[in-house]
């Protein structure tokens, strides 16, 4: 069944190689058609990182909240705190995820018909195109050549289309082979800019110069300016400009880069000028898609506004006044259980306990005050009572 549905994808590109001539221009055509197939993926992301992105200044408010500490006690409760409001706003960070993992299967499919034109645009099977090797390996064994390894054409064969060009008269004496291919015109051609081969191997040439080493460069250059460009073309949450994520960024920045050129080196030309080809058109999509569907802006007001509401809310939620006892903010309820934080914690649980006591000692003197004036009172009110009694007694 996937075989089957490869094969309708190799058909496409049979049909732009017979339309153009050009089986690297079929590339290029197949590339464009394959991102506007992704197309409605793409477009989903977009939405789900726009949604995010507006929920951008409130977010940010919380992080400042707990700004300059690192520990793990504080990490959770921000943490906790920034998912509470995603439920909260209905936004499932997990939601840009799953375009990207649908696209890959479908990413690495498109893959495996570009490396194998024989099977998936021509149409040999795997049982025919090990004949081939037997056929071409009859032929090296009475020139005394090395024979080549059938496994080796398991799942990429551009490489076999050049042995079959050279010992193409052999198997046009087989049936089974002219049924699909009648002429050496009809195998995909390769060459480019008047004789360059992308069916050969950079790694091939060995340490001679040839134009078919531009392969690597040009992938190493596509991909790196690819993940440095779309991340500015992409919105990137507060998360991922921490230190650490940003050393991440720049490791991958490096990594990807390197093992898309390595594999471009050891494989045929055309599977790397596949890549670049790639690589342009879903950086020049995503340009579109940011026009077509910008992200929001904010000012400085909205930040401080939203910093202010989410303030509040903490104050509300955190600051509890019991029995005029003062209570410590969640923000440090849990530096005591930690080395690093633990003597600061002591020494701001001893000047609470230093306002408190203070505090008490105040309300107890006010009372006290309170309580002699009483006192005072009644004393300058039985006076008057015995003053006004006399004065009767004395009528």
């Amino acid at each position: 069944m996937i075989d089957k549905i490869l094969y309708g994808l190799g058909q496409v590109i049979a049909f732009f190689d017979g339309l153009t001539g050009s089986y690297v221009v079929a590339m290029l055509a197949f590339a464009l058609i394959t991102e506007i197939v992704l197309l409605p993926f793409g477009i989903k992301q977009q939405k789900n990182s726009i949604k995010q992105a507006k929920l951008r200044p409130k977010e940010m408010a919380i992080r400042n909240k707990y700004k300059g500490r690192n520990d793990q006690a504080t990490m959770q409760k921000m943490n906790q705190e920034i998912q509470e409001f995603y439920q909260k706003e209905n936004f499932n960070p997990a939601a840009g995820c799953l375009p990207l993992l649908i696209q890959l299967p479908i990413v690495l499919a498109l893959y495996r018909v570009i490396v194998s034109p024989l099977k998936y645009v021509i149409g040999f099977s795997a049982k025919e195109i090990t004949k081939i090797v037997d056929v071409i390996n009859g032929v090296y064994e009475k020139a005394g050549t090395a024979a080549l390894e059938a496994k080796l054409f398991k799942n990429n064969d551009i490489e076999l289309i050049g042995k079959i060009k050279e010992n193409f008269e052999v198997l046009s004496q087989e049936d089974w082979f002219t049924e699909k291919i009648a002429n050496i015109s009809d195998l995909p051609d390769f060459t480019v800019f008047g004789g360059l081969d992308l069916g050969d191997k950079p790694s091939s040439v060995g340490l001679s110069l040839s134009w078919i080493l531009l392969v690597p460069v040009l992938v190493f250059l596509s991909q790196f300016l690819y993940s440095k460009l779309i991340r500015k073309f992409t919105y990137q949450p507060p998360s991922a400009q921490d230190a650490n994520m940003g050393c991440s960024n720049t490791v991958m920045d490096i990594t990807m880069p390197l093992m898309t050129t390595y594999f471009s080196y050891i494989m045929p030309g055309a599977v790397g000028i596949y890549w670049v080809f790639k690589n342009i058109i879903s950086f020049i999509r995503q340009i579109l898609m940011v026009k077509l569907m910008p992200y929001p802006k904010f000012t400085e007001e909205d930040y401080k506004a939203a910093e202010k509401e989410v303030n509040s809310k903490t104050k509300k939620n955190e600051k509890v006044q019991k029995s005029g006892r003062v209570v410590r903010s969640l923000h440090h309820i849990d530096d005591e259980d930690f080395e690093d934080t633990r003597e600061k914690a002591l020494e701001f649980k001893a000047k609470l306990e230093a306002q408190e006591a203070e505090e008490k000692a105040k309300r107890e003197a006010k009372n006290a005050l309170l309580s002699g004036k009483i006192k005072v009172d009644d004393k300058k009110s039985e006076n008057v009572e015995e003053k006004k009694d006399d004065k009767e007694e004395q009528k």
